[in-house]
């Protein structure tokens, strides 16, 4: 006698399988590929990967920030840099302050960051440019709550925040 199982409530589409030559990262990158992979993944494996790609960008934009930093201020005399939020007028909540931030020294005294005059020096332009871009991605990835600060270790690389929001 044959006995047929039936699942209730599962509704999947049939996996796609891939020909061995297809890069792995097709999967990912191909908008439609990607759709039918998670067609046939549960919900926790969805928000698993979400999870995984989120940390993976966060210490991709961590590596660059401290870069950014780096070559924006002096590492030989600057130890951390300390970052507060402000809570612009765009309605996307608070966001690490760009303009204004601590420098904190090696010989223990603390200073705001102050910018030379406009067009003096065209490699901080650039610097600022590129420091500004992943200052707001990493709000986007990592929103902080009113009031946090974020300090940036530029010998460790290690990133401190407090009151961070965690979603």
């Amino acid at each position: 006698m044959n006995i047929h199982t039936i699942e209730v409530g599962v509704t999947r589409a049939p996996a796609v399988l891939l020909p061995a030559a297809v890069d792995p990262a097709a999967l990912l990158t191909d908008e439609e590929r990607l759709r039918a992979l998670l067609r046939v993944m549960s919900s926790k494996s969805v928000y698993d990967c979400i999870s995984w790609c989120t940390e993976e960008l966060t210490g991709r934009t961590r590596a660059a920030l401290l870069a950014a930093l780096r070559a924006l201020v002096d590492p030989e005399d600057v130890a951390r840099v300390e970052f507060v939020t402000y809570d612009g007028d765009d309605g996307n909540g608070p966001h690490w302050q760009q303009e204004r931030f601590y420098l904190h020294r090696k010989d223990g005294t603390v200073a705001r960051m102050e910018y030379p005059e406009v067009g003096e020096d065209d490699a901080f332009e650039d610097a600022y440019g590129r420091y500004v871009d992943l200052l707001d991605e990493y709000s986007a990835l990592r929103p902080p709550l009113d009031g946090a600060h974020l300090i940036v270790d530029l010998t460790s690389g290690r990133f401190e925040e407090s009151s961070r929001n965690i979603l």
